[in-house]
């Protein structure tokens, strides 16, 4: 996972936001293709609930975070690519950490619905090692990936993420929209739920 130290003044951009809120609920939003059966015992009424509800997108993790959040009063957008998205329009500087609170609680709540199994860790692996390559091919830094074995033990810790560790993190709150989608485009971030 990447490192949150922007300066605390300056106000964050929602491509910034994005990177992190994608970051910290990498754990929670693999698991759409391991199935609803996996998660019946885990929470007995969540498989129920999803059923009920439309979907918003291609992820039912990300709707269901997207909905978590949104039901703690934050004004957040979600993309039809599964990102959530917020920004110091919705979100005040004074209430950031409150908000990264709320996000933390809601991947947590979240991550217990959607138990990732260890195929998906592997899929997601795979993903991000393809997207480091090609954020490399474009020109940008990225920092080693850890192994196989040490992104399998701190998965629920620390989930590695290619676009994370890279130097779009930081490029990305001064980025314009064009140039983003363009890097999105060509360096597509793994999608929870469509890895197989």
């Amino acid at each position: 996972m990447h490192s949150s130290s922007r300066a605390e003044s300056r106000p964050f951009s929602a491509r910034a936001l994005t990177l992190f809120v994608g970051a910290i609920a990498a754990a929670a939003l693999l698991s759409a293709c391991s199935g609803a059966g996996s998660t019946e015992g885990t929470n007995p009424g969540a498989a129920d609930a999803r059923q009920t509800q439309p979907a918003l997108t291609q992820s039912p993790v990300a709707d269901a975070l997207y909905r978590c959040i949104t039901a703690r009063g934050w004004q957040v957008t979600l993309t039809d690519d599964g990102a959530i998205q917020a920004s110091s329009d919705t979100i005040p500087k004074e209430q950031y950490q409150l908000y990264l609170t709320d996000t933390w609680a809601c991947n947590a709540q979240i991550s217990a619905q959607f138990p990732v199994d260890d195929n998906q860790k592997h899929l997601l692996y795979a993903a991000e090692l393809a997207e480091r390559t090609c954020l490399q091919q474009h020109g940008y830094t990225v920092d080693e990936p850890p192994s196989l074995q040490q992104f399998l033990d701190e998965y629920d810790s620390a989930p590695w993420s290619a676009m994370a560790s890279s130097e779009l993190a930081t490029l990305s709150q001064t980025m314009s929209d064009a140039d983003w989608r363009a890097i999105n485009t060509e360096c597509p971030q793994p999608v929870p739920g469509a890895l197989h």
